[in-house]
């Protein structure tokens, strides 16, 4: 058990019913309402078995109590009270079937928790009529005095029960007195019903001696008389005294029969709820549908709780209101009726029982629904009171944390109120039903939420076939474009510049020198347009052209790029570094091509060093080419891929724009990637990979020429 504290509940509600009793029995003159007023207590909670009150209101109770009887030992008497016919119920009738007050002390832990968690008792017997009772106190509590003295009273009533006189009681031990704990050392007289038994023994041992001597002088008329008269005042005495015996037991026999019906009851009580809880978890494993689980649930709720009416209200989807999902109980035109009303749950004027016990989840019991008038709106207050509701119980319908609905329960039929048992009967409802509500509810969710899948799917599959088609006609119409704008167009181009360069060998005699620079821009264009109509060809085979893959030694290929190179630009020094031994899995065709702009590149933008440097080899798992050329702006790297665009004056470094462009359509075809790293004035840096295999057995390992002077990403992995 937790710390106690002065408002955790600890004392059951017979104790109480037993104070009750006694008022109206000897204390008539005691206001009962003004008593439980200032204790905070309820009639119906002192009525209902399984309320618990706490030890700020136990305090206050007897406070007033004193106040109002004017008797101090008020407490110790409601404790003897207890042995009165009635005070304790089946309780009572369960310990008059005891063997006796001795017997019921040694039962003492086991009853006492059916009136207090406040503390533990333990009886220990010190002689044929003497007992020891310690009772130890939970951490936390705090009990007042005349709790002590009802305790003793609750003592002495265990032995007025049995037809014992009053015991005698040491309370020398006690909390009250600085102890720790509280010890009652208990001694009591023989009981009447003990006197006559020893008494029938006795008698019985002086029949013999008596009937000897009437033997022996039985010529002697009084002994006879005398003889003859003992014998039968022993037979009466036998009789009166079994009859008490019989009487005594019977008795006994009537409090066991009692206590096992009411015991019988409250098991089946039990099982019913037990049963009804089982049928709620098959309806939850069988039912996928919400509206049919809740029709399933109210049909069991109907058939296994003892209310005659029900309503279970969930929240909208929005959460801006409760909305009635299923009844029990009701006509139809009151389920007509309440299907008309609205439980707002945003807005609302009035507090509202529902609204309460939904945003606080919290279970309640309303007594009397006439009190509630100023709780809900008029018109919920009218239709309800209508039907006659009294006393209900609401409950909130809660899955992991999250509040779902209400439940309702009435029973206009039932004489009295509802009380506590009822609602803890629900509490271990409406959980279940929480539970099946979620399930029915994601079910739901999926279901819809599959569905929607399945229709995107649809669409999106419908999209991509109508985008397949709309690419596959536009790639149709480019490669026309392609084949169009490089065939159709070679023919005049090679006709305006073959007739410059005829114009300019035949008659540049003739011709001043601004002619002349014209012949040769017209025939330098001519040329430069023809180059561009190829590099077009060759974009449109890199798209199309059957991949035919094989392994590739890029390092031998390199060199032979290299010295073709070379000889366009014998004098230029050169620094040269190509990696042996690497081979890789590809396409022969597209991976010359490749290795042509890489290089080229790499040759064109380094001309202008006094010292040329250039390497090709494999970095974490990438080919590179890299060169100490006029490099670029990392700002624009975005731009090195366009088709047409160049980040360097076209005065400077000659070019059409689509090298780059090419490169990377050429090495998306390859299953690779390729970006660049460079630095304007310090060279740049090209890595590409490719799917297949990349491997190599280097003579040389080659490095990087311009790594002291760019920032390659060696962070990133290529792959």
């Amino acid at each position: 058990m937790a710390i106690a504290t002065l408002d955790t509940p600890l004392y059951n509600s017979r104790i109480f019913n037993s104070y009750l009793r006694l008022l109206r029995e000897r204390y008539y003159y005691v206001s009962i309402p003004e008593l439980l007023s200032h204790a905070g207590m309820q009639e119906f909670e002192i009525n209902d078995p399984e309320h618990w009150f706490t030890q700020r209101q136990v305090n206050l109770f007897h406070d007033k109590l004193v106040q109002l009887s004017g008797n101090p030992s008020i407490a110790r008497e409601a404790g003897r009270y207890v042995a009165s016919p009635g005070a304790l119920g089946f309780l009572r009738d369960f310990l008059m079937g005891l063997a006796g007050p001795e017997y019921v002390f040694t039962l003492g832990a086991r009853i006492a928790a059916n009136f207090s968690r406040s503390s533990s008792y333990a009886t220990r017997k010190l002689g044929p009529r003497e007992l020891e009772v310690t009772v130890t106190f939970e951490e936390g509590v705090a009990e007042n005095p005349r709790q002590c003295d009802n305790r003793i009273g609750f003592f002495e009533a265990m032995f007025l029960m049995f037809g014992f006189s009053l015991p005698e009681i040491r309370h020398e031990e006690c909390v009250f007195k600085g102890a720790t704990l509280c010890r009652y050392n208990i001694r009591w007289e023989p009981s009447t019903a003990d006197r006559l038994t020893l008494m029938r023994r006795l008698s019985f041992f002086l029949l013999l001696p008596v009937t000897v001597t009437a033997a022996c002088l039985s010529s002697n008329t009084t002994m006879e008389v005398l003889s003859l008269g003992t014998a039968l005042l022993y037979l009466i005495l036998v009789v009166w005294i079994q009859r008490i015996e019989r009487a005594s037991l019977l008795a006994s026999m009537g409090g066991m029969r009692a206590s096992s019906e009411m015991l019988l009851g409250q098991i089946k009580g039990h099982y019913d709820s037990a049963l009804m809880i089982n049928e709620i978890g098959e309806v939850i494993s069988s039912r996928t549908d919400l509206d049919e689980i809740l029709s399933s649930v109210n049909q069991v709720l109907r058939k296994r709780l003892n209310y005659g009416r029900g309503v279970i209200l969930l929240a909208n989807p929005g959460r801006s209101a409760l909305v009635l999902r299923s009844s029990f109980g009701l006509q139809p035109e009151e389920l007509s009726a309440l299907e008309g009303l609205q439980h707002p749950l945003e807005g609302a004027g009035f507090p509202g029982i529902f609204l309460s016990c939904f945003t606080e989840q919290k279970y309640l019991l309303v007594k009397d629904y006439a009190e509630s008038a100023g709780q809900v709106s008029p018109i919920n207050f009218a239709f309800f009171s209508s039907l006659g509701v009294k006393s209900f119980i609401c409950a909130p319908i809660v899955c992991e944390g999250e509040s779902l609905g209400i439940l309702a329960v009435d029973d206009c039929n039932r004489d009295g109120e509802l009380v506590q048992s009822d609602l803890n009967l629900i509490q271990g409802v409406a959980p279940v039903i929480g539970i099946a509500i979620r399930n029915a509810m994601r079910l739901a969710n999926e279901r819809d939420l599959s569905e929607q899948l399945r229709k995107a799917s649809e669409q999106l599959e419908k999209r991509v076939q109508e985008r397949t088609a709309e690419l596959s006609r536009a790639n149709e119409e480019l490669e026309f474009l392609y084949d169009s704008v490089s065939h159709d167009l070679r023919t005049p181009l090679r006709v305006i510049y073959g007739y410059g360069e005829l114009l300019l060998d035949g008659y540049a005699e003739r011709l001043d020198d601004t002619a002349r620079q014209y012949l040769s821009s017209m025939i330098r264009g001519g040329e430069q347009m023809e180059a561009t109509l190829d590099r077009m060809l060759d974009f449109s085979e890199a798209r199309v052209s059957e991949l035919n893959l094989e392994p590739v030694d890029l390092s031998r290929m390199a060199r032979r790029i290299m010295e073709d190179l070379k000889v366009t630009d014998p004098g230029r020094s050169l620094e040269l570094q190509i990696e042996e031994g690497v081979v890789v899995t590809g396409d022969r065709g597209l991976l010359t091509s490749i290795m042509e702009n890489l290089l080229g590149n790499a040759w064109k933008y380094s001309a202008a060093q006094p010292g040329c440097a250039i390497a090709f080899g494999v970095r974490e798992g990438a080919c590179f080419v890299s060169d100490n050329g006029d490099g670029f702006d990392m700002a624009l790297a975005d731009r090195l891929f366009a088709p047409f665009q160049r980040l360097h004056d076209s005065s400077k470094f000659a070019g059409h724009g689509l090298g780059l462009s090419l490169v990377r359509n050429m090495v998306q075809r390859l299953g690779g990637k390729v970006w660049g790293v460079g630095e304007p004035g310090k060279g740049a840096t090209f890595y590409f990979t490719v799917a297949g295999t990349v491997g190599h057995a280097p003579a040389q390992k080659a490095v990087p020429p311009v790594a002291a002077g760019i920032a390659l990403w060696s962070g990133v992995s290529p792959l």
